[in-house]
């Protein structure tokens, strides 16, 4: 701090020299029928804690001067005058805050006056401060001087220092990353906040060196010594999540590296729709070793429920020889298939997919409307206008296979209908029945689905596996519909008609 003060005093004493070799010596006119009122800033109005910014008064004409500056403030070249003797004025700020520097002036011309106001904002000393945010570790404590903290941890650090610095560089010993910052304005602004990751034991320093590019400050530098203290986990690894990725191999996923010692298929069983299905191999993720996979013999439906089971006997492990635990019934997050990957036939809104009610129905009507949509484009609305009638709709142009409209199915074909429905809370039927036509012989099948229950105002997904015999025992052309009786307002989207996997 005393090297500062001197540093900072030279400074001021330079400034104050090339200002005062450049003030002139003021007069009031004897004579001067003519008055002007300019002042101005001098100097820089930001400036660092025990610096200095000048101010002057250019008027003609002035007959009488008030400056008025902060009381932590001083002018530092009265030599003996009075400030209002002064048309240029060299302030120093001892205390960092915002402030205002006035200057009042009356002139020869009455009409003439000048009441100005500059605002200044000191900036402290830049001091490096580092705050620690938030620890993510299986097991942390936490001190003044230090965090403990299993391996694989990660700590989020935060640049807290005084002084509004705009520049930074962290260092961080055995962190990932291990430095940061340092390259600009805008890319130090980005480390301002930083996780870092420690995933090796041992003790490690942090240090943050940060800086002002504007008003320059001189560079301050925090080092904490074996701040971060990373010792071994002697927990056994925990299991986070079991899903079925898109090529049927089940991923187990754990918080920790992880080995195989020895041949483990047989410490795990694996039901499938209650049926024990064979596992034919355990193997490591090649690019994460916190990730085990599991292929068992089948693909598995995405329709199926599958559970998975570890005795903990086999040879999963972790690097340090800690056993992974047993599990029992695991359920597996089957891989759902992208539908467009698998459909039949689908369609997004009403508008192009869907014709007015057919004629045999005499209540309700189809319309489309913007109000409601869940694709962002338009819904197919459907309205009972009298309790106890029927409401259908089709998919459009049934009678001949054009887009949007017939869809081919097979003899003993298993297929998934799915859409989405908005019912109008004031709807109070239980059912919707889709159903699936012919479009050779007028022959369909029917699907009775409940929607009692279903929330009312809302979007909501339905879908439903049909795995049906239809009717013509060979390849055929087919068209859908909905029908509903009771009064009220439902509205259909997202049609799709698609093969699970």
């Amino acid at each position: 701090m005393y090297k500062q003060l001197i540093k900072n005093s030279s400074i001021i004493t330079l400034i104050f020299i090339g200002f005062i070799s450049c003030e002139k010596e003021y007069d009031i006119p004897e004579s001067n029928n003519f008055s002007d009122a300019v002042a101005v800033a001098s100097g820089n109005t930001r400036i660092q804690k025990g610096g200095l910014t000048s101010f002057a008064d250019l008027s003609r004409g002035v007959t009488k001067r008030t400056w008025t500056i902060p009381e932590s403030a001083y002018i530092a070249n009265l030599d003996g005058k009075q400030p209002g003797d002064l048309d240029l004025i060299h302030v120093v700020f001892e205390e960092a805050g915002d402030y205002n520097v006035n200057l009042k002036a009356e002139f020869e011309v009455d009409s003439v006056d000048l009441d100005t106001t500059f605002n200044v904002k000191v900036l402290d000393y830049v001091q490096a401060k580092i705050e620690v945010t938030a620890v993510e570790a299986d097991f942390f404590e936490q001190t003044e001087n230090q965090i403990t903290m299993y391996e694989g941890g990660t700590i989020h650090f935060k640049d807290v220092s005084l002084g509004s610095p705009n520049r930074r560089l962290w260092t961080f010993d055995g962190g990932v990353p291990e430095s940061a910052g340092g390259i600009s304005l805008d890319e130090d602004e980005l480390v301002k906040s930083i996780a870092v990751s420690y995933p090796s034991i041992g003790q490690y320093d942090v240090s943050l060196v940060t800086w002002r590019q504007y008003p320059t400050g001189e560079k301050d530098t925090l080092r904490l010594e074996n701040f971060v203290n990373v010792i071994e986990n002697l927990e056994p690894p925990t299991l986070s999540s079991v899903i079925e990725n898109e090529n049927g191999i089940i991923q187990l996923s754990y918080n920790l590296p992880l080995k195989i010692t020895s041949e483990s298929t047989s410490n795990f069983s694996l039901l499938v729709n209650n049926q024990q299905t064979t596992i034919t191999s355990i193997a490591l993720n090649p690019d994460d070793n916190r990730v085990l996979e599991i292929t068992p013999s089948i693909n598995i439906n995405s329709k199926s429920t599958a559970l998975l089971t570890y005795d903990g006997m086999g040879g999963i492990k972790r690097l340090n020889d800690i056993a992974a635990p047993a599990f029992t019934n695991e359920t597996v997050t089957l891989y759902l298939p992208n539908i467009a990957d698998n459909a039949i036939y689908g369609f997004e809104d009403g508008g192009t997919g869907w014709e007015q009610t057919w004629q045999w129905d005499n209540i309700g009507q189809i319309s489309f409307t913007n109000e409601q949509v869940a694709s962002g484009l338009y819904s197919m609305r459907m309205e009972a206008t009298e309790d106890g009638n029927w409401t259908k709709a089709w998919s459009k142009n049934k009678d001949t296979n054009t887009e949007n409209s017939n869809f081919t199915l097979e003899a003993g074909q298993n297929v998934t209908l799915e859409f989405k429905i908005w019912i109008d809370p004031s709807y109070t039927a239980t059912n919707i029945q889709p159903h699936i036509w012919n479009a050779g012989n007028w022959v369909s099948e029917g699907f009775w689905t409940s929607i009692e229950g279903l929330d009312r105002g809302k979007w909501i997904t339905i879908n439903k596996e049909l795995s049906k015999v239809w009717t013509v025992p060979e390849t055929a052309e087919y068209f859908l519909s909905f029908r509903f009786n009771k009064i009220g307002v439902i509205y259909i989207d997202d049609v799709r008609i698609f093969e699970p996997e």
